[in-house]
């Protein structure tokens, strides 16, 4: 009896591994059409993989590689080439940009833009992308220890894209806890949350991004993603995005939020002194919402009664107002992207097969927010010279090489530019006692 039930037991247990063999062989195959780029890691949470390449078609259509040093773009020595002016650019997924094939992303327009600066005449440029989908600003700062130094930029952009990386710096407001949080003890910032203080916790982690190589955990978070996503795809009626925070638009109302601003200010600071110690220039861009840069007026003006707000600037403002006290340019892109959407009438988010005017810059959007930034850094080289003040003041010192004029052109062409920078507002800051 004890052999039959043995014999039975093993019989089952056989037919089970099988099933989950071909199971996972089958899925195996299924991956190929629908490739993973990330892995595990043990400072950040999660990174680009290494090497990692396929089609990626959730939104937008690219072909995307992840490079052997595990970014987006050429594979380039560690060394920095005799002549040769780097610039790093840390973000997250506006920066990584899958959507658009790597020609197309604002690090690439920015790249062949400064070439026709002045004071880069003769050198050879490299814009290094950084970018991961979901960091927060912590984690920016932490690939700039553990990455982006090795290249030995001479400049750091800073992608800030108020969306949601304030949410994403605060350990309270945040639901993605597989990352490292700072919060503000005895005046300083410190690492905290589950990641940095549980062992069981990173494990999980740990499983989540590298056990996806064994193809189960992928099907179980596409079926999660399935049953989880919204029935209601945004729209010029209801132009809400689930990924968005719009509580942004208003001043903090609640304790975690007025934590979560602190900590992003400090943050910003602590990121400028540490590229000014490494004797490189900071320049933070802060990004724009779809509906910020609608085409039409009327639908943005609508939003934003139904907000009970009468303007969208707050998150930028705020930004450049740490910018002035700590003393780093801000390009606020939302007001020159909007005037440039409005003028051509076009959509700089969207794509084929996602809602037009939602979710991530299209090669439009790529293409003016690089010219955009290329012509900012080109301003700040000018005036090298002059006062941190001057050099930020205006972009549009560098409209005669990096940023065509539109409004010299005879004709309308989307591929010129509506530069123009959003003015500062007065901003408290609030630092921790």
């Amino acid at each position: 009896m004890l052999k039959r039930i043995l014999l039975n037991l093993v019989v089952v247990a056989a037919g089970i591994l099988a099933a989950l063999a071909l199971f996972e062989i089958g899925l195996r195959i299924a991956n190929r059409k629908f490739p993973y780029f990330y892995c595990y890691d043990r400072y950040r949470g999660w990174a680009l993989k290494p090497g990692a390449s396929g089609l990626y078609d959730r939104e937008g259509v690219a072909f995307v590689r992840i490079n052997r040093d595990g970014f987006r773009g050429p594979d380039e020595p560690r060394l920095k080439p005799p002549n040769t002016f780097r610039v790093a650019v840390v973000g997250d997924s506006y920066t990584e940009a899958m959507q658009v094939p790597y020609r197309e992303t604002f690090c690439a327009v920015m790249q062949r833009h400064l070439a026709e600066c002045p004071e880069l005449r003769g050198k050879n440029i490299q814009v290094l992308d950084f970018g991961v989908d979901g960091y927060g600003t912590a984690q920016e700062l932490i690939t700039l220890r553990r990455q982006v130094w090795a290249y030995s930029p001479d400049v750091v952009v800073l992608e800030f894209f108020p969306g949601n990386d304030i949410r994403n710096n605060s350990v309270v407001l945040e639901g993605d806890q597989c990352r490292p949080f700072y919060v503000y003890r005895n005046g300083k910032l410190v690492l905290t949350g589950p990641f940095v203080t549980s062992r069981s916790f990173r494990l999980w982690c740990m499983a989540r991004f590298d056990y996806r190589t064994m193809s189960l955990l992928t099907l179980a978070g596409r079926a999660w993603s399935i049953l989880t996503e919204p029935s209601q795809v945004p729209s010029a009626e209801n132009p809400e995005e689930v990924a968005i925070n719009y509580s942004i638009y208003k001043p903090p109302a609640d304790a975690a939020w007025r934590a979560a601003w602190q900590v992003t200010e400090g943050l910003l600071g602590e990121m400028n002194n540490e590229v000014r110690a490494h004797g490189a220039r900071f320049l933070v861009a802060t990004l724009d919402v779809g509906i910020q840069t609608w085409p039409d007026p009327k639908v943005r003006a609508k939003f934003m009664k139904h907000l009970g707000v009468t303007t969208l600037s707050y998150p930028a403002h705020r930004i450049e107002a740490i910018g002035r006290a700590d003393g780093f340019p801000v390009l606020a892109l939302a007001r020159p992207l909007q005037m440039y959407a409005e003028e051509h009438n076009v959509y700089l988010h969207g794509f084929s097969n996602t809602p037009r005017g939602f979710g991530h810059w299209n090669a439009i959007g790529h293409r003016v927010a690089g010219r955009l930034i290329a012509a900012k850094l080109c301003s700040m080289l000018q005036g090298a010279g002059a006062t941190e003040q001057t050099a930020s003041d205006s972009a549009a010192h560098c409209t005669g090489s990096a940023v065509p004029d539109p409004a010299k052109r005879a004709t309308r062409n989307p591929d010129s530019d509506g530069v123009g920078e959003s003015g500062g507002a007065s901003c408290e800051l609030v630092r921790p006692q």
